[in-house]
């Protein structure tokens, strides 16, 4: 709570600082925003995602979520520079209230180039094709149907340049990798996996490299996108036979809109690809993850993973839109059966959802939603890992 208060605090007095501050930069543009969600709803949990599993559980649930913000943009008198910052707000039960970093960059302007540093999304997984699943990231990580068929690609420190004409355009990012796992943390190693050793060095020579391409059509935009990171792990007296972890994604997102018709797509490939490209991390639990697996000799096995989804949107009239989208992830890992012995070497979980987004005011919009995730089934034994649903209402202030 008294994080909460000193966060707003300093963001009322930076409000109340803007006319000083645009006193010492004449003709600078300085725009306030924040968006404020409430959730309100049910979950039900089999009881194989139960803290006994001993039986069903279903809960309501009424908590701000995460994708709460507040944020400042600034633009230069000459449109040249700017930067943009946005903190995070979110609150529930057990007076767990959170104020986080979203994003932190500045960035500079020069006829169709732009050079973009700081804390930023990017091209790859960009949430200009996002399907419209908003209900339950506070309550149980769930948002945009992410690591269940989207690919969004976190908000990480970069510097990246831009090149924009017209209806094309690149992008060219450096980016730290391991920047959403790494080894050593929980889930850094995938199901089975020898631990690493206690005392290891994990470090990168090269940045990441994330490539892509932005192409519109009239109504069709689509996306395609490359990236590419690599770590190293000490060797040593640490038995370690390989020392490399490389991690990838390719990705193909498409929208396309014609008249009160919305179709969104994704259809993307990768190894290890949750080091870097991971989304809403603690929604999958204690799911098999794409990320290396370590055998007992220190030799490391890939990961793959291929997955996407498919969102159609109608606008019923110019309040009311429907909506519904579904997603899956296979993951494949030799390794599984091979080293640990596991029944399967594969593994798919899948989800759907279906919303009615209501818009009130400009300003205010409600957003009804049921939403279900399949879990799939254990890679150990393939025992069913259960499956979870929530149905509720997001109240959306966004000004």
């Amino acid at each position: 709570m008294k994080k909460l208060f000193a966060i707003l605090a300093a963001v009322a007095v930076l409000g109340l600082a803007m006319p000083v501050l645009a006193a010492d930069a004449p003709g600078t543009n300085v725009v306030v925003g924040g968006r404020i969600l409430t959730d309100v709803g049910y979950q039900s949990l089999t009881k194989e995602l139960t803290a006994n599993r001993a039986e069903d559980v279903g809960t309501s649930f009424v908590n701000m979520a995460g994708h709460s913000y507040l944020n400042a943009k600034f633009t230069s008198a000459d449109k040249s520079t700017g930067g943009f910052i946005e903190l995070g707000l979110s609150s529930k039960n057990g007076n767990q209230e959170g104020v986080s970093l979203r994003y932190a960059y500045g960035w500079w302007k020069v006829g169709n180039c732009r050079l973009v540093a700081g804390q930023i999304d990017g091209w790859i997984g960009t949430l200009k094709h996002h399907p419209k699943q908003y209900l339950g990231l506070s309550q149980s990580a769930k948002l945009l149907l992410s690591n269940w068929g989207y690919i969004y690609t976190g908000r990480h420190p970069q510097a990246r340049f831009e090149w924009m004409k017209d209806n094309m355009g690149f992008s060219l990012a450096v980016v730290q990798p391991g920047a959403e796992l790494t080894p050593q943390q929980t889930n850094g190693l995938t199901l089975g996996s020898t631990a690493l050793p206690g005392s290891v060095d994990v470090y990168s020579t090269i940045p990441r490299l994330d490539l892509a391409a932005q192409f519109t059509f009239g109504g069709l935009w689509i996306g395609p996108g490359f990236g590419w990171s690599q770590m190293k792990i000490e060797k040593g007296n640490n038995a370690m036979k390989d020392d490399t972890i490389t991690a990838w994604v390719a990705i193909l997102p498409v929208k396309f809109t014609m008249g009160p018709f919305t179709a969104k797509a994704e259809v993307h490939w990768g190894q290890n690809n949750e080091y870097d490209w991971n989304g809403v991390n603690a929604g999958l639990k204690s799911l098999a993850r794409s990320v290396a697996y370590r055998k007992a000799d220190g030799s490391i096995e890939d990961t793959r993973n291929v997955g996407g989804f498919l969102a159609l949107e109608y606008k019923l009239t110019s309040a009311l839109e429907a909506t519904a989208g579904y997603g899956i992830e296979y993951l494949n890992n030799d390794a599984w059966k091979k080293d640990a012995g596991f029944q399967n070497d594969d593994y798919r979980r899948q989800a759907f959802f279906v919303a009615l987004p209501y818009t009130v005011t400009k300003n205010f919009s409600i957003h009804p939603e049921f939403n279900y995730f399949n879990y799939g089934d254990a890679v150990t034994n393939n025992a069913d890992n259960g499956n979870e649903w929530m149905l509720g209402v997001q109240f959306r202030f966004v000004f």
